[in-house]
C-alpha cells in the first residue's frame, strides 16, 4: 500500500492536471467557436475526461447527507481511484465578466473543509446498497481525501471577486500569482492585473496550495483557471 504522503501527492497531481487540462480545453473551444461565451456546465466534460483517463471513477453532484433535515448538500465532482485508495472532491466556480458570482470560493472552501471521508463512505455504501445507476460504488474507508475549489474566469474578472473573499482564499491566490510572476516583478495589485491581461509574462504554477494556468492564445483574450487545494486554515473561514 502506498504511503499517505504518496497518495496525497498523487491526488494533488490530479487537481493540477485538471487545472491545466481545463484551461487548454477552454482555449480549444475559443478557437472552434470564435467566441468567449463559454457555458459553465460545459466544464464538466474536461474534468470528467481527465479524471477517467487517470483511472478515477466520477460522480457529479455527489450528495452529502447530514443529520439535520432538509435537502442534502452536494459536491460538484467526486473522483475515486480504488486502486490508489484516493478520493478527490472538487467544487467549481465560473466568474463571468461584469457579473456577480453565485456564492463564493470561500463558501465552497468552507463546505469542503467540513467534508470527511466517513460522510463520503456512508453515502457510497447507501447508493451501492440501493443499486442506484451511474454512481460510484465500493467502500472508500481509509482512503486519502483531497479537496479543492476550481475557478474559471476571463481576463482579469477574478480581481473583483477577490474583494469579497475570505483572507484565507485571498492569501492563497496572492501566493499563486506571486509564484507565477517573473523574478524581479513585485507582487502588487497592478502587476496582478497586468498578468491577468497577459501584459506580463508568466510561469506555470503547481504546488501544495493549488495551481494557476492561463489559456495560450494570441488571437483571443485569454481565460484562466486556478485551483485552491484544501488547507488547515480553511476552518477559520467565516461565512456571513
Amino acid at each position: 500500500m502506498k504511503s499517505r504522503e504518496t497518495r496525497t501527492s498523487t491526488g494533488r497531481r490530479l487537481v493540477h492536471q485538471i487545472t491545466s487540462g481545463t484551461v487548454g480545453w477552454i482555449t480549444f473551444q475559443q478557437m472552434c467557436r470564435s467566441t468567449d461565451n463559454i457555458r459553465e456546465s460545459s466544464f464538466a466534460k474536461p474534468i470528467e475526461d481527465i479524471a477517467k483517463g487517470q483511472g478515477y471513477d466520477v460522480q457529479t453532484e455527489f450528495p452529502i447527507r447530514e443529520k439535520k433535515k432538509g435537502r442534502p448538500r452536494s459536491v460538484d465532482f467526486l473522483l475515486v481511484n480504488h486502486k490508489k485508495r484516493i478520493v478527490v472532491s472538487i467544487e467549481t466556480k465560473y466568474k463571468k465578466t461584469d457579473r456577480t458570482m453565485a456564492g463564493s470560493l470561500s463558501e465552497d472552501a468552507a463546505k469542503l473543509d467540513q467534508l470527511t471521508i466517513t460522510q463520503i463512505n456512508t453515502q457510497i455504501e447507501e447508493q451501492t446498497k440501493n443499486h442506484e445507476p451511474g454512481v460510484i460504488t465500493g467502500s472508500v474507508s481509509g482512503y486519502e481525501l483531497i479537496r479543492a475549489v476550481l475557478v474559471v474566469w476571463h481576463q482579469s474578472a477574478i480581481m473583483a471577486q477577490l474583494r469579497v473573499e475570505s483572507t484565507e482564499i485571498k492569501n492563497t491566490f496572492r501566493a499563486l500569482v506571486k509564484a507565477m510572476l517573473p523574478d524581479g516583478i513585485e507582487p502588487t495589485h497592478r502587476n496582478f492585473s497586468k498578468a491577468m491581461l497577459g501584459v506580463i509574462a508568466m510561469k506555470p504554477v503547481a504546488n501544495k496550495s493549488g495551481s494557476l494556468r492561463s489559456g495560450s492564445t494570441v488571437t483571443r483574450k485569454r481565460f484562466w483557471v486556478a485551483s485552491f487545494i484544501h488547507k488547515t486554515n480553511w476552518k477559520n473561514i467565516i461565512i456571513q
